[in-house]
């Protein structure tokens, strides 16, 4: 028998990823950290392992008085949070038009009230066939039209035709249709789309954009920020979203998971854009009304840390802790290409962020003999994803070599 309606009956069986890092943390216990290759979850681990929470983030909380911990947060967010996530995500590369955010549980609660709101039941959602997994069971759940086109030529440059093809036939079969675009510093690949691709896909958009029948939107997952690039250089693309056609909706998803190591207190945003003021004011209803409705209000606590870490006192300090987390994490990421193309492992090229990507057809079979020697990855379709977000440094030449065993020599 099943109680459950259809449409709410699923059959995927438990998380890969976290079910892969279970097995991870359960070797470590019975071997020892020393002995295991955790390469599974996109959370940043120390040198030993251990899951890196920054000081300058969870002083805040020690410090916070209960009441700000214990109150309801407004539904669309604190007000200082929502300007300060604005600012904080574009910094010099604020894009012109009417701009607004608001708080959402995660990146993913972003995307999901982004997906909701823009797309209608059977509308498309187009997304490069390289994906985070929740993006196609998001439009799965709400039974919108999840398409992808082929992300990469074979030489591994973004395939920009592939795209253009995915968006002509979206908007053939709807009036209606998303873009996601996972960008920069791609989960699962690290890979980055340059400012000249962004270009294109501006120019794609805006071109598509002319028939007024027609609407457009434009959802970008930024979760990876951070850790894709030096200063703001990464930002920059943000300015080619000013001013653009009425009919051609941008939303940013923010998260403060990755960039705050704040994964457990689940605190993001939606930020719209839009150069119409009213569609702007539709767009914080819109949200505002499916929080109340699924999560009421976001974590107050992790919005109150945010609005603190402003603070020059403590602002400096949050900002040597992320400077360091990146060099660390580019320290590994740099040895791991230098040994890939030492050992002639083909990878995606790697622009930033948690992971790196082995394509290969034999994805599962290798995971499999991987984990006999303690070396936990993630199997997909196309390949392997690596999170070298928690590996340390002196493991990264070792998993280089048996990745490359398995994939060039068995």
């Amino acid at each position: 028998m099943v109680m459950t309606i259809k449409k709410a009956t699923w059959n995927d069986g438990p998380d890969l990823a976290f079910a892969i890092n279970n097995r991870a943390n359960a070797a470590i216990e019975k071997n020892g950290s020393s002995a295991v290759i955790n390469a599974a979850l996109g959370t940043l681990a120390d040198d030993e392992g251990k899951l890196i929470s920054l000081p300058s983030v969870y002083d805040r909380l020690d410090e916070m008085d209960r009441s700000r911990i214990a109150s309801y947060a407004p539904i669309e967010g604190e007000k200082e949070y929502r300007r300060i996530v604005i600012d904080n995500l574009f910094g010099a590369y604020k894009p012109e038009g009417f701009i607004s955010a608001i708080a959402s549980p995660g990146g993913t609660g972003a995307i999901r009230s982004a997906i909701f709101s823009y797309l209608d039941r059977g509308d498309p959602l187009i997304c490069h066939d390289y994906y985070w997994a929740p993006y196609r069971k998001i439009c799965q759940e709400f039974e919108r039209d999840f398409r992808t086109y082929k992300f990469f030529t074979d030489d591994y440059a973004f395939n920009i035709k592939a795209l253009e093809e995915a968006i002509c036939e979206g908007l053939r079969d709807a009036d209606r249709i998303a873009l996601l675009i996972n960008s920069p510093a791609n989960n699962p690949t690290g890979y980055s789309l340059s400012d000249d691709e962004w270009d294109k896909v501006i120019g794609i958009l805006k071109e598509k954009a002319e028939d007024k029948s027609k609407k457009l939107t434009l959802i970008v997952d930024v979760a990876y920020l951070e850790f894709a690039g030096d200063g703001d250089e990464q930002r920059r693309f943000f300015k080619k979203f000013s001013l653009l056609p009425e009919n051609l909706m941008v939303i940013v998803c923010f998260s403060m998971s990755k960039s705050h190591t704040a994964y457990g207190l689940r605190c993001g945003a939606a930020v719209g854009i839009s150069q119409s003021e009213e569609i702007i004011k539709e767009f914080e209803a819109s949200l505002s009304h499916s929080a109340r409705c699924n999560w009421s209000n976001g974590t107050h606590v992790a919005q109150n840390i945010l609005i603190d870490l402003e603070k020059e006192e403590y602002k400096k300090v949050y900002e040597k802790e992320l400077e360091d987390l990146r060099a660390m994490l580019k320290r590994r990421a740099d040895l791991f290409v230098l040994k890939a193309r030492e050992n002639k492992l083909t990878m995606i090229p790697y622009f930033g962020g948690f992971f790196t990507f082995i394509p290969t057809a034999r994805a599962f079979e290798i995971a499999e003999e991987l984990e006999k020697e303690n070396i936990f990855t993630i199997p997909q379709a196309k390949g392997i994803r690596v999170a070298i977000c928690g590996v340390s440094e002196k493991k990264i030449p070792q998993l280089v070599d048996r990745l490359a065993f398995y994939i060039n020599e068995k």
